[in-house]
């Protein structure tokens, strides 16, 4: 599957739309376009395969043996943001894409690194561990599913906790704010 995201050594950031109560926190389901699933060349690092394990004990989950899936690979995305309706010059409004989701993600961060800077800390560095050791700062995602790229017409659905589709979710600023300030 896709690089570089399925690479260990990123952040991955898959996509989400708004759905029923948007735009309160949570109020968001995966988008079709968000990519994810397992590499077949990495494998699954130690700080994810609880959540990654959790995942594919659930219901509904498409058979990796039926479809040829290697779910002992580096599971991806990490995380996810909205991928729909910015505006973008010279396009305009309505583009969407991953490719708008990190960005968000990114500015996310940045206002992470700020916090602890003004602390006299550190930046955050490689941010992978934190996450996962920190999924409840996150607002999980229940609903939606990713395309199935023609291997099973919803792909990788959103489920309770980490999912190949939004990851562990989407970030809550002020839940991170205080994990990110508590760290040495």
């Amino acid at each position: 599957p896709n690089m570089p995201a399925s690479s260990p050594y990123v952040t991955a950031v898959g996509g989400t739309q708004p759905a029923a109560g948007y735009p309160a926190p949570g109020s968001e389901s995966a988008i079709g376009l968000s990519s994810g699933g397992f590499s077949n060349y990495w494998p699954m690092p130690d700080w994810q395969k609880t959540a990654v394990e959790g995942y594919l004990k659930q219901s509904g989950i498409p058979a990796p043996e039926k479809y040829a899936v290697n779910t002992t690979g580096r599971g991806f995305p990490d995380i996810a943001a909205q991928a729909t309706d910015f505006c973008v010059t010279p396009f305009g409004c309505g583009v969407a894409g991953t490719s708008c989701a990190s960005p968000t993600v990114a500015g996310i961060i940045g206002l992470l690194n700020d916090v602890r800077l003004q602390n006299g800390k550190p930046s955050l560095g490689f941010l992978n561990p934190m996450l996962y050791e920190n999924a409840g700062a996150l607002n999980d995602i229940t609903t939606g599913s990713s395309n199935g790229c023609g291997l099973f017409s919803k792909g990788w659905p959103a489920k309770s906790g980490w999912d190949a589709v939004t990851g562990l979710g989407t970030p809550d600023y002020a839940k991170l704010a205080k994990v990110v300030a508590a760290l040495p």
